[in-house]
């Protein structure tokens, strides 16, 4: 434990070696993080990779950090800035009932007349739905720029990312290594990590590969360029060609009350269970399509986690623990509770079931995180790993699709209905998908939305929404690094005036000689 605990709300929380913000908060008993943007429903730990806004508090000021990938230090002060009077208690979350007087788009179809009014509608707007504010009073800061010029770049360092690297080192190509965390960090114990820490050392050692940890890949643009926001910089690497590895999110499915607290992802809940030490819940209910969704469950068992249930296809039944009732090929159809999970009703062969439990566990398939490789025109990129996956299907039963924007599947059928026919414009009229997590969560889904419904030759209706940058959160002050930058222009004879002794001094953006020794003395022989 560190010396001193952090502080959240008033009240002191003790930290442990290796706990992000979000850890630290959960082993106190804190379950609801934040409220959701329009309607201020609660919201708990979800995703646990800083791909969903659940999580987000604000930390010694700052707005909208990602307590699930943050670490936690002794002295830091951290409160939720969702809700009023609080985001325990919070009296916002009347507009949940309020549905019929705020259907989707409202925004554009009110506060129309009179004109002098919209003032005082916006600020109540965003009082009611911002992050929190920002420190006005906050130490000036500058974060530095440096370009990087390399063979390859290579965007995640998971074992496909840590494996390329060491491919194109090998065939002697200068490598930079990025990734968003520190490498093998955010891996529960099994076959992946233990795949992660045999490869680690050899990557460290070979003295081609460039290793940025902590540094978050922004963009694709034209050259190609990748910036890389890190730890106060930001680095502009030009590579000959880009490795995309950077792997894929856990699907988010849809079914009625999906963003309720204890309501987690796979990746999530077992990191908490097996990288903190804490338990997610008391009767826990597992959902596991896949052979990492099975890893999952075995990290929860293994971590003490009381899980009563598992939800599983045939294929994996023989894999189940034996003290967990095993479900074959049942359906998980929604989960209810007030104010977070109580139980979840079941479809086991044919009839309907409710378990009581108090955390669901999702791992229903994969999304690949494609999205560099997508803003590539005609640069040399290539896709690797999970992040080269043919994407799993969503499921589109109910429930948040947007948790960013809090867009539900019914706001997505009232806009189809209104005659908002494909994704892209569904997504400008509701907003899904243009949240913090740019999409990484629910873009697929909202795709597959449009696709459904659309006709059969109306290929581009169901298409994905163009992939933009950023496509991680980053400071403003990161992206204004470069404009701090200076950039040293030299002229032909820069080193015959060096050689002759000039004194270099700045003129715009070029250094050219001012003097060549003692001043007076160059004036006498020039007069």
């Amino acid at each position: 434990m560190t010396r001193e605990p952090l502080r959240f709300e008033g009240r002191e929380v003790p930290v442990l070696e290796g706990d992000t913000v979000a850890s630290a908060l959960f082993r106190a008993g804190v379950r609801t993080f934040s409220r959701s943007l329009k309607t201020h429903r609660r919201r708990g730990l979800y995703c646990g990779t800083g791909e969903c806004p659940n999580c987000t508090v604000t930390v010694d000021g700052v707005p909208g950090v990602r307590s699930c990938i943050t670490p936690a230090t002794g002295g830091m002060r951290v409160r939720r800035d969702r809700g009023w009077p609080s985001a325990e208690h919070d009296l916002l979350h009347a507009a949940d009932f309020l549905h019929p007087l705020m259907p989707v788009g409202f925004l554009t179809k009110t506060f129309i007349r009179p004109r002098f009014a919209w003032p005082v509608a916006e600020r109540l707007i965003r009082r009611t739905t911002g992050s929190g504010q920002l420190p006005v009073d906050a130490p000036i800061t500058r974060t530095v720029s440096r370009h990087v010029r390399c063979d390859a770049v290579v965007v995640g360092a998971g074992t496909a990312g840590l494996s390329a690297a060491l491919e194109a080192a090998t065939g002697g190509e200068r490598v930079t290594l990025c990734d968003l965390f520190p490498i093998g960090s955010r891996v529960p114990p099994g076959p992946t990590l233990d795949a992660i820490l045999e490869l680690e050392p050899i990557v460290r050692a070979n003295p081609n590969i460039e290793i940025l940890e902590d540094h978050a890949a922004l963009g694709l643009f034209e050259g190609p360029t990748v910036p890389l926001a890190g730890p106060a910089e930001l680095v502009e690497v030009h590579p000959q060609h880009v490795v995309v590895a950077t792997g894929a999110t856990e699907l988010h499915p849809l079914f009625p009350g999906n963003d309720l607290p204890g309501v987690w992802l796979g990746r999530a809940a077992s990191a908490m269970a097996a990288l903190h030490g804490v338990p997610v819940g008391r009767r826990v209910v597992v959902v596991a399509s896949t052979v990492e969704g099975m890893e999952h469950l075995h990290a929860l068992v293994a971590a003490g986690t009381s899980v009563i249930a598992a939800i599983v296809p045939a294929a994996f039944v023989d894999e189940v623990p034996r003290q967990t009732e095993a479900i074959v090929d049942g359906e998980l159809i929604e989960a209810h509770g007030r104010g977070r999970v109580r139980s979840v009703l079941v479809r086991e062969g044919g009839e309907r079931r409710r378990i009581a439990c108090d955390t669901l566990v999702l791992s229903m398939g994969l999304a690949p995180r494609d999205e560099l490789a997508r803003m590539a025109v005609d640069e040399p990129v290539e896709v690797v790993g999970d992040a080269a996956l043919e994407a799993d299907e969503p499921r589109l039963g109910g429930g948040y699709l947007c948790l960013c924007e809090d867009v539900a599947v019914h706001d997505l059928e009232q806009a189809w209905a209104e005659g908002f026919r494909s994704a892209e414009i569904l997504k400008r009229y509701t907003t899904a998908a243009m949240g913090p997590c740019r999409g990484a969560m629910c873009a697929r889904a909202l795709a597959c939305f449009a696709r459904d419904r659309a006709d059969v030759a109306d290929v581009r209706a169901g298409a994905r929404t163009t992939s933009r940058p950023p496509v991680r959160p980053v400071a403003l002050e990161t992206l204004a690094a470069s404009v701090h930058e200076v950039i040293e222009k030299r002229t032909g004879l820069h080193d015959v005036h060096v050689a002759a002794g000039a004194t270099l001094e700045w003129s715009g953006g070029w250094k050219r000689p001012l003097t060549y020794g003692d001043r007076r003395e160059e004036y006498l022989a020039v007069r």
